[in-house]
C-alpha cells in the first residue's frame, strides 16, 4: 500500500545525502544525525505504518532531527527531508492528528528555510513558485495514497461484515429447519424472506456503490467486489429456496452455546469483542424462547456493526427464579434520541412473542444499552 511512499523516500534520501555529503565536510554530528534519521524513518516502514504510537513518535523525532540536521549542512537540500516527513504525516496519521502535524511541520520547515536564508544571505527570501508547486504535488500524491488506504480498510470491513452475514444466513437456515411445527416453519421462512432478503439486497447495493468508489488498482478491486456480489446474490437465492419449502426436522437449539459461538466468530473476524457475562452452561427455557432471545442479541450485534462504530460489546443473562433477565451494551458513538426502525421493532416483537418486555437506552458518546425480562415458560414448546 505504501510502496510508492517508501520508494520515493529511498530516492529522496539518496539525493539529499549525496548533496549534503558533497558540499558539507564530514563530522561526527552530521553522520550521527543522518543515521538517526534513517533509523527513525524506516522504523515506520518496518511496521507497514500500522502502529499509531510508533508513527507519531518517529514523525516528531524526524522533525527534531531534521531541524538539527539543517543547522550544520552547507546547502539547501535539507528541505526535501521536511517535504518527505510532511507527506508521511498526511498519509499515516488519522484525523485530526495529521492536520495538526501538517501545520506544525510547515511551521518548522518555514523556520528552517528562513534560518538557512538568513545565515547564507543575511535576509529571508519568499519561497519560489516552483518550490510551492513541488510541495503541492507531493501533498496530492500522498493524499491519494491516504484515500487508497482508507478505501481499502472500508472494503476489508465490508467484506468481513458480508462474511458474518452469510454465516448468519447459513445458521438461520440450519436452525429454522428444526422448528417444531409446519406453521411455525412457514412463519420463520416468511420472516427470513422479509428481513434477511431486505438486508442482503441493501448489502448488494452498498457493495456496488463501494465498487464504484474504488479508483485505485481497479482490476484487483473489481475481482474482489464481484466475488462479494456473487456471494450476496447466492444468499438471496438461498432465502428464496427456504421460503419454497422447509424439511421436517427435530429442534435442538441451545442459546448459551450459540452465543458463545457468535462471540468467538466475531473475535476471529476482528469485528467486535463481545464480553459474555453468563454463568450457566444451559438454561431452562423452551427452544422457541431460546431461539427468540438469540435472535434479539444477534440483531443487536448487527446494529452495532452497522451503525455504532464500536469495538466492544457485552451480553449478560441472569436467572431470577421464574424470570430471566438479559442485557446488551456496546461502546459505540450512541445517539441522543432512539428512533425505532425495523431492527428495534423486530427485537421488541420477538420479546413480546415470548411474553417479555424490552427497553432501549442510548446517549451521545455513551453507546447503546438494551434491557429485557421474560417469565420463563420452560419445556420444549
Amino acid at each position: 500500500m505504501f510502496r510508492v511512499l517508501t520508494a520515493a523516500k529511498v530516492v529522496i534520501y539518496t539525493l539529499v545525502y549525496y548533496r549534503v555529503f558533497k558540499y558539507t565536510p564530514l563530522s561526527f554530528e552530521l553522520i550521527i544525525l543522518a543515521l538517526a534519521l534513517l533509523v527513525s524513518s524506516f522504523w515506520r516502514s518496518y511496521y507497514n505504518y500500522d502502529r499509531l504510537k510508533i508513527n507519531t513518535f518517529t514523525l516528531n523525532l524526524d522533525l527534531l532531527l531534521a531541524f538539527l540536521f539543517s543547522l550544520i549542512v552547507h546547502n539547501g537540500s535539507f528541505d526535501k527531508l521536511f517535504i518527505m516527513f510532511m507527506l508521511e504525516g498526511i498519509a499515516v496519521l488519522p484525523r485530526p492528528q495529521w492536520i495538526i502535524y501538517l501545520a506544525f511541520n510547515l511551521a518548522v520547515n518555514g523556520a528552517a528555510l528562513a534560518l538557512y536564508d538568513w545565515r547564507t544571505d543575511g535576509r529571508v527570501q519568499a519561497p519560489e513558485a516552483a518550490q510551492v508547486l513541488l510541495y503541492c504535488l507531493f501533498i496530492l500524491l500522498i493524499w491519494s495514497e491516504r484515500r487508497q488506504r482508507e478505501q481499502s480498510r472500508a472494503y476489508k470491513k465490508l467484506s468481513q461484515e458480508l462474511l458474518y452475514t452469510n454465516m448468519q444466513l447459513k445458521e438461520s437456515i440450519a436452525w429454522s429447519d428444526k422448528l417444531a411445527s409446519q406453521a411455525e416453519r412457514r412463519r420463520i421462512a416468511a420472516e427470513m424472506h422479509d428481513s434477511l432478503g431486505h438486508d442482503l439486497t441493501a448489502l448488494i447495493l452498498t457493495m456496488e456503490v463501494g465498487k464504484k468508489l474504488m479508483q485505485r488498482d481497479r482490476k484487483a478491486s473489481m475481482g474482489y467486489w464481484d466475488k462479494s456480489l456473487e456471494l450476496a446474490r447466492g444468499a438471496i437465492s438461498s432465502v428464496r429456496e427456504l421460503v419454497s419449502g422447509i424439511k421436517e426436522s427435530n429442534s435442538g437449539f441451545r442459546l448459551i452455546a450459540s452465543l458463545r459461538k457468535m462471540a468467538s466468530v466475531m473475535a476471529e473476524l476482528n469485528l467486535l469483542k463481545i464480553e459474555l457475562d453468563i454463568e450457566m452452561d444451559d438454561i431452562e427455557l423452551s427452544e422457541k424462547e431460546q431461539f427468540n432471545i438469540y435472535r434479539v442479541f444477534q440483531e443487536a450485534v448487527t446494529n452495532t456493526l452497522k451503525h455504532a462504530d464500536a469495538d466492544r460489546a457485552g451480553i449478560s443473562i441472569l436467572e431470577e427464579g421464574s424470570r430471566l433477565r438479559f442485557n446488551y451494551w456496546d461502546n459505540g458513538s450512541g445517539v441522543a434520541e432512539i428512533r425505532a426502525g425495523n431492527g428495534l421493532e423486530g427485537i421488541a416483537a420477538r420479546v413480546a412473542e415470548i411474553h417479555g418486555t424490552i427497553s432501549f437506552e442510548s446517549s451521545i458518546g455513551g453507546g447503546f444499552r438494551m434491557h429485557g425480562l421474560i417469565e420463563k415458560q420452560g419445556g420444549n414448546s
